[in-house]
């Protein structure tokens, strides 16, 4: 299998799959090899992981030299096992190839190759449903080398199922979760976000304190549609990993945000988290907030500008680092400028390099005191 990542975290998936048990790991471009895994690990890593994006199980490996030579190595495949009579299919295409002029024409390629298959052996074409297919199939072409691969995850697992709404520039659920493991967040810490936007910081660390699996508020997954599937054996990887849930602590977990409509925005994910009443948001200011909890680590990604206009941000950052330095707490920040980390005004501890949503960022972690 390959198990796939946003951009600088294949050595945090690698801990985490670890943690699941699952074997033979070896790390690589936005992703991670499996090469030791059967069905239990493939349904465990597509419900467990807060990290994975795709969990793909590659149906072939070839070289690639252009489009006729991608069509025909595409017919190889039995398509006609894989996608079912009335059954629907989609390609998700990643290529970067001299001869194949973008990923679009790729993916039609494929989709050629599938239909002309499937028409030949049952004297119809499948339809093609780009926005809720049955069966997802993933195209990857980097220079000559190509893998097609059945995507067992289907919807992407960033795509948690609490989403109910989001705010102008929401971070994906995988990022968040990534952070939290940097941060080195556990249950016993008292958590607390300043700008918790549509709150995914605050749902990911309920989720991690309560070791509820990532996927459990999501019905559907790519694997259901695989000819292996067994239905037993999953409901018995779920259900053992549904029992390790435990309650959320009350007064653990909480954030503000300046935005009345962000906040409501906020609860609304909340509840259709399950966490509205263990998790306290409301609208305040950072720069004169005092919290009544006093927490002992502070997680933010405010705005940094490139997406969200801000004339001023610097007076943010500052209001950011008084904030940490007053709960005397362990902070860390996203951000996309040197300048306006520099403005936190606390010792950067470490930083690491992030995407948020194609932004280059780095997330500083910092301690709750002055530079010396």
């Amino acid at each position: 299998m390959f198990v796939t990542c946003g951009t600088g975290i294949e050595s945090l998936l690698v801990e985490e799959l670890t943690e699941l048990g699952v074997k033979g790991l070896q790390s690589g471009f936005r992703g991670v090899y499996v090469g030791v895994w059967d069905w239990s690990t493939l349904y465990k890593i597509n419900y467990a992981s807060r990290l994975a994006v795709r969990v793909l199980l590659p149906m072939r490996n070839f070289r690639c030299y252009d489009a006729n030579s991608l069509y025909h190595q595409a017919m190889k495949i039995d398509w006609a096992s894989l996608i079912k009579p009335n059954q629907t299919f989609a390609i998700d295409a990643n290529v970067h190839h001299r001869a194949l002029r973008n990923s679009l024409y790729a993916a039609q390629v494929v989709k050629d190759g599938i239909c002309d298959q499937i028409r030949e052996k049952r004297g119809s074409r499948p339809s093609v449903d780009v926005q809720n297919p049955d069966v997802q199939v993933n195209l990857f072409v980097h220079d000559d080398n190509a893998t097609i691969s059945f995507d067992t995850s289907g919807v992407p697992l960033h795509k948690r199922g609490y989403r109910i709404t989001g705010t102008e520039a929401p971070m994906q659920e995988t990022l968040a979760a990534a952070i939290l493991r940097l941060t080195g967040y556990t249950s016993d810490e008292i958590l607390f976000d300043p700008c918790c936007g549509s709150g995914t910081l605050l749902i990911e660390a309920a989720l991690i304190a309560t070791k509820t699996p990532s996927g459990y508020l999501r019905q559907r997954w790519g694997f259901m549609n695989h000819p292996s599937f067994n239905q037993m054996e999953w409901l018995r990887v779920r259900n053992e990993l549904d029992q390790n849930r435990i309650p959320l602590a009350p007064k653990r977990i909480f954030g503000i945000d300046l935005g009345r409509e962000t906040v409501r925005v906020c609860k609304c994910n909340l509840k259709a988290a399950g966490f509205q009443r263990e998790i306290e948001v409301t609208q305040a200011d950072l720069r004169d907030y005092t919290p009544t909890i006093v927490p002992t680590l502070i997680v933010a990604n405010p705005p940094y500008g490139k997406r969200l206009e801000e004339p001023n941000l610097h007076p943010l950052y500052r209001g950011l680092g008084d904030l940490i330095q007053r709960c005397h707490a362990r902070g860390a920040v996203l951000t996309n400028s040197e300048s306006l980390a520099n403005e936190i005004g606390l010792e950067i501890k470490q930083h690491y390099a992030l995407n948020n949503g194609g932004i280059d960022t780095y997330l500083v972690l910092v301690a709750g005191q002055e530079k010396s």
